[in-house]
């Protein structure tokens, strides 16, 4: 009996240690890692069924699956939730092919313990995609530059860019561009376009337009001719002479 008990405190000081130098090899950090690497899917197929249940009980099962089929529709309709929908979507891609691809990539981008930066979250932009990662202790987001050419195809994109933090070297970001919005052939609307159109109306309005100066031409008059010289004995009188 007292051999068992030993037996077992033995085992839950192992298994403390071991959660405490190798976290991530315990099995309750590796089922939280799970659960938040799969978190979005997981929602997802959990509002899918509890919805359908509630229409089941509701409806029926037929009219259940047509106003699912009538949803699906509308948002792919509207282009505003369709764009929701379809950015959402390559976000949750991104995040696990980008894990893949570290893991399979060629050149070194965990440290020496077998770690990966932490994904914290992503998020689209009108390029693509941003996928904002934590370095842990060993990494940084240098060992991401060198797998670049690695991480555009594996994501289906055309390019990937590294975005760092002045003021926080272990928080940096992935930027997977999908798409140029210059390279298209209708025009892009500006924000400062039209800033500069609000601040020339605000300045013509009470204000009337300027005409142009008249040229008066002024009378010319002609200066008297100057007197003829009084000179006597070779000295000039004519300042004595009216």
């Amino acid at each position: 009996m007292a051999k068992s008990i030993r037996r077992a405190r033995g085992a839950r000081r192992i298994d403390v240690m071991e959660f405490w130098h190798a976290p991530k090899q315990h099995w309750f950090v590796v089922g939280l890692g799970v659960l938040l690497r799969w978190r979005a899917e997981i929602f997802l197929t959990a509002v899918f069924l509890v919805g359908m249940a509630w229409l089941y009980h509701q409806v029926g099962e037929g009219y259940a699956w047509l106003i699912f089929t009538g949803t699906v529709v509308v948002v792919v309709l509207v282009p505003q939730s369709r764009w929701f929908v379809f950015s959402r979507f390559w976000c949750l891609v991104d995040r696990h092919r980008l894990r893949t691809c570290l893991r399979q990539a060629r050149a070194r981008t965990m440290n020496l313990d077998g770690a990966l930066p932490f994904m914290l979250w992503a998020r689209p932009t009108k390029t693509g995609e941003r996928i904002w990662l934590w370095s842990r202790a060993g990494s940084s987001a240098g060992d991401l530059e060198a797998v670049l050419e690695y991480i555009a195809p594996a994501c289906y994109a055309r390019d990937a860019r590294v975005r760092r933090v002045r003021k926080l070297s272990t928080l940096f970001a992935v930027e997977v561009i999908r798409r140029d919005p210059l390279d298209r052939s209708t025009p892009i609307d500006s924000p400062l376009a039209k800033v500069a159109s609000l601040v020339r109306k605000s300045r013509s309005e009470g204000t009337e337009p300027i005409a142009a100066a008249t040229v008066t031409p002024l009378p010319v008059q002609d200066k008297p001719a100057p007197k003829p010289a009084a000179v006597v004995h070779g000295e000039d009188l004519s300042d004595y002479i009216d």
